[in-house]
């Protein structure tokens, strides 16, 4: 702490005489000294206040940055703790799964190179686009070199068993296929009159058609159909295997052309 600062006074010239003189304050030294000592010492006291802040700030900033740091390490440990994300198996279009087609209906020669497997739902509204713009055109164009089989998914309620239920029963009369076009040709009247009037449509006969409708006797293979597609991976309609490689949803023309072509000219 530096001294007090001391000072001699300045030396004053005799007052002059007067009748009424003004009387004079006087400080003494030692008040001037303490005064000045008082005003270093705060300074000095406020100085070091603010260093102490200053260095409790510091440290409540580091112990926050540590935190911070702590928090973020848990985070992305855990996130990398996470699962992945599960993979589609069927979005690789490469990859081959053996698919059974006994006992299901199919279109064209069971020697044709390419075997194409549909799993649909007579209620799907992408399964009906597939077949009124795509699936005709599929079949004249490789006719011969390709057969089409279809399988039963039924995933969207009971309608959709009930359909394809009308499907298997004209099957057993051999005619599924055009059957199969008359549901997606009209898929608002779903209902066991509407399924017999489709029937007697096709000059089927009828009898036998609404027997096999009311005994359900083809619902345990619509089952191992629906079982089957959802042990492959299958989680909506239309998906289709072409000699094994999934085609996932009412693709344009071409994707089913590329992979048909690559096929056929595998098989040589």
């Amino acid at each position: 702490m530096d001294a007090p600062i001391e000072q001699e006074p300045v030396a004053q010239p005799a007052p002059v005489a007067a009748a009424h003189a003004e009387p004079v304050a006087m400080i003494p030294r030692s008040t001037l000294n303490y005064f000045f000592t008082a005003v270093l010492c705060f300074a000095f006291g406020l100085v070091v206040g603010i260093v102490l802040m200053d260095t409790q700030s510091q440290r409540i900033r580091d112990e926050n940055r540590t935190l911070i740091n702590q928090a973020v390490s848990e985070t992305v440990r855990a996130l990398g703790a996470q699962p992945q994300a599960a993979v589609d198996p069927l979005a690789d279009s490469t990859r081959r799964f053996t698919v059974d087609t006994a006992g299901n209906p199919g279109l064209g020669s069971e020697g044709a190179p390419v075997t194409v497997i549909e799993f649909g739902d007579f209620t799907c509204g992408f399964c009906k686009r597939f077949n009124d713009t795509t699936l005709d055109a599929l079949l004249q164009q490789y006719e011969g070199r390709i057969r089409w089989v279809y399988r039963d998914m039924p995933i969207l309620g009971q309608a959709s068993r009930d359909a394809a239920n009308a499907a298997e029963c004209a099957d057993d009369q051999g005619r599924f296929w055009e059957y199969h076009d008359l549901l997606f040709g009209d898929q608002a009247s779903f209902s066991r009159e509407g399924f017999i009037a489709k029937a007697t449509q096709l000059g089927m006969d009828v009898e036998a058609f609404t027997a096999c409708y009311d005994s359900r006797i083809h619902d345990t293979e619509i089952e191992q159909d629906l079982i089957a597609g959802q042990n492959l991976g299958v989680g909506g309609t239309p998906t289709f295997f072409i000699n094994g490689r999934p085609v996932v949803g009412a693709q344009r023309i071409e994707v089913f052309q590329r992979i048909i072509e690559e096929e056929l000219a595998a098989a040589g």
